[in-house]
């Protein structure tokens, strides 16, 4: 069994050590999605190929109500929560996408997952759940060994005419972690943040100052990073 450690994530920590309190205690832990067939008695249960496709799967749900209106030509978003809500929890991703592009949007509900050994993280949209309406996921894939970065809510607006509203408890996205240990499975443990895991993300963010580089520095490794972050 490999070790998996993960720790809320927040924008202020870019630019300071702690958390808004009241957000680090709505972030839920991740459950395994198997759960979601708890109460289906169909035979498929059964099939081992099923099972192992799905065990190392969790999903991230929403820790609070949220609905955002994008005004795209504006270039300016109205949110059903508060100014501080707003500038930690919602990046309306302006500048980053064209005109002939779906508009872009990130609701910062995020978490960095770190191992002790070689570990692709995986990230879908919520398949067997549903996706939140009017958005479509961005997934991605990156080996948290090496790469100290978090995974959040980014999506497409499929219509930036409509809202996007999100409930509390709502699906967000998947997680699944992958190792070189065929069969393997995966004990998630929550961690405190630290100076460590400071440090070893700000070394994994070189696509705030250069084009096309992160991907090649994340298979160089971090060579910064402690030899154990879960203790």
């Amino acid at each position: 069994m490999t070790k998996i450690g993960w720790v809320p994530f927040k924008k202020s920590y870019s630019d300071k050590y702690h958390l808004i309190e009241s957000l680090e205690r709505m972030i839920k832990e991740p459950k395994k999605i198997l759960d979601f067939y708890k109460n289906t008695n169909s035979m498929f249960k059964q099939c081992p190929s099923n099972f192992n496709f799905l065990k190392n799967f969790y999903v991230i749900k929403s820790p609070f109500d949220v609905e955002i209106k994008y005004f795209r030509a504006e270039k300016r978003i109205w949110v059903s929560q508060k100014k501080g809500f707003v500038d930690h929890m919602v990046d309306p991703r302006f500048g980053q996408y064209t005109d002939t592009d779906k508009a872009l949007c990130s609701v910062l509900v995020s978490y960095m997952f770190v191992a002790d050994e070689p570990v692709w993280l995986e990230v879908y949209p919520p398949f067997l759940h549903g996706e939140v309406k009017n958005t479509k996921f961005i997934s991605g894939t990156f080996d948290i060994y090496n790469w100290q970065r978090p995974v959040d809510f980014t999506f497409e607006i499929l219509n930036d005419k409509k809202p996007i509203k999100i409930k509390e408890n709502q699906p967000l996205y998947y997680v699944r972690f992958v190792s070189k240990k065929l069969n393997d499975d995966f004990n998630l443990k929550r961690l405190q943040w630290t100076e460590e895991l400071f440090k070893a993300h700000a070394t994994s963010q070189p696509q705030n100052y250069f084009v096309n580089v992160a991907w090649k520095l994340m298979k160089l490794g971090n060579k910064l990073r402690p030899k154990k972050f879960i203790k």
